[in-house]
């Protein structure tokens, strides 16, 4: 048994190792007239969306109230995502994205389902949006988070807070489009079991129990 962990974390660090580049280049400066969104698993589709200055001053909305605090700031972006899929979705075949990997017609081409590479994507570039406009006072927006297992590897939005360098995940994998993301420590987030990356360790909320993905019920035997 000593000699299969053993094996088991050798393999874990070697695909640690490996480069976290998924090789799709995200935008620096972003305007919400040309907005490029990334679905069909790996940015094998793109879009360049225009949103009407109606439905912009919406996602503006969630900010308008300036933040008294980070965690506030947060909640305030958390919102923002859900509500900017919601905005994209209107223009573009990601009003289709269920949660995971999942698609409603796999054999259609353009299936509009989003992977965690193009939910990373997205969310960045959404942020970055929100940053560029002066939304944001309490974080600012860093390279993507990543963590890879045996079996599979998973990106994230990633923000620091600026008061203490604190890094958190803002991760839109785990729910359909316009739901809210999960928004946590980047350090909880990166504990995972060796086996696979796309466990899901946001706790439940409000008593209502959150979509866990297939390894995450596997592995905890659920």
């Amino acid at each position: 048994m000593k000699s299969l962990i053993s094996v088991l974390m050798l393999i874990s660090a070697a695909a640690n190792a490996a480069s976290n580049d998924h090789g799709i280049a995200i935008p620096t400066n972003v305007s919400f007239s040309a907005i490029p969104v990334c679905y069909d698993f790996g940015c094998a589709s793109k879009a360049t969306v225009k949103l009407p200055v109606s439905e912009w001053d919406s996602v503006a909305g969630w900010f308008r109230e300036p933040a008294k605090t980070p965690a506030e700031e947060r909640q305030q972006i958390r919102k923002a995502i859900g509500w900017m899929e919601v905005l994209v979705g209107r223009y573009t075949p990601t009003h289709r994205d269920l949660e995971f990997d999942k698609a409603e017609n796999i054999d259609n081409r353009e299936t509009g389902q989003l992977d965690c590479i193009d939910e990373s994507v997205n969310t960045t570039t959404y942020m970055r949006l929100f940053e560029a406009n002066g939304f944001l006072k309490h974080h600012v927006v860093i390279e993507e988070a990543y963590r890879r297992g045996i079996f599979d590897q998973h990106w994230a939005g990633q923000i620091r807070e600026v008061a203490t360098g604190k890094r958190f995940v803002v991760d839109s994998w785990f729910q359909p489009n316009g739901h809210l993301p999960i928004v946590q420590s980047s350090e909880t987030w990166e504990d995972i079991n060796i086996l696979s990356a796309v466990v899901d360790n946001s706790p439940d909320e409000d008593g209502v129990e959150i979509k866990r993905s297939f390894w995450h019920r596997f592995l905890r035997g659920e």
